[in-house]
């Protein structure tokens, strides 16, 4: 059972492959609510993918969409294309460099999804991600954003409150971003809030139409 949100962290060792615990307790839970919003085909860029075990996970649920993972850390890249190496799947394309703060070296995408980063980046990350989200989808397509949030007329629950106060210690610059100022930002930019979605773990999962 999750108990609460926690850090997307690698677990250490030298090993090129990582691997983040909290990926194997919610990646069915998110891969049930992405049948929902996802297309049928195209192409998924998937921002701050990790330990790239979501992505073979997602690539593997969706098999008509083409899966491009991608990442700021060039550990997190090494470790995505391993766990790509050892999935042996046609979709999943090899991880791409990108910094969500800054402009991506992509021009089109069927679907943006963005799980666990928020909350673990400065706000300038999410406001690149809506911008160049804003800019790669046609019309209709999803935007999809996971985590743990604030909303301003819901009581934040204890184990939120707590790890907020936590990441906001280890950084100022992180700390649980408030739903009204991403739905805020990305309507300036032609993103309109379309679902929140209750999820495990006091966590949300915002999906947005261009």
């Amino acid at each position: 059972m999750m108990s609460g949100p926690q850090p997307f962290i690698f677990e250490s060792g030298p090993e090129v492959k990582r691997h983040a615990p909290a990926t194997e307790r919610n990646r069915d839970v998110i891969a049930e609510t992405l049948a929902r919003v996802l297309p049928a085909e195209g192409l998924v860029l998937e921002v701050a993918s990790g330990t790239g075990e979501h992505a073979v996970h997602f690539a593997r649920c969706f098999p008509g969409l083409i899966w491009q993972p991608s990442d700021p850390d060039p550990i997190a890249i090494a470790s995505i294309n391993a766990w790509r190496g050892d999935s042996n799947l046609s979709n999943m394309r090899l991880a791409m460099p990108l910094d969500a703060s800054a402009n991506w070296p992509i021009s089109h995408a069927d679907a943006v999804i963005c799980i666990n980063m928020t909350h673990i980046s400065p706000w300038p990350a999410t406001l690149g991600l809506l911008r160049n989200a804003a800019r790669v989808l046609p019309q209709s397509s999803v935007l999809f954003i996971y985590g743990p949030y604030n909303q301003r007329d819901v009581p934040l629950a204890d184990s939120n409150a707590a790890f907020d106060a936590s990441l906001r210690q280890q950084n100022a610059a992180w700390g649980l971003r408030f739903v009204e100022d991403i739905a805020e930002e990305a309507h300036k930019l032609g993103l309109c809030l379309d679902q929140v979605i209750d999820m495990p773990a006091n966590n949300l999962s915002l999906i947005f139409r261009a």
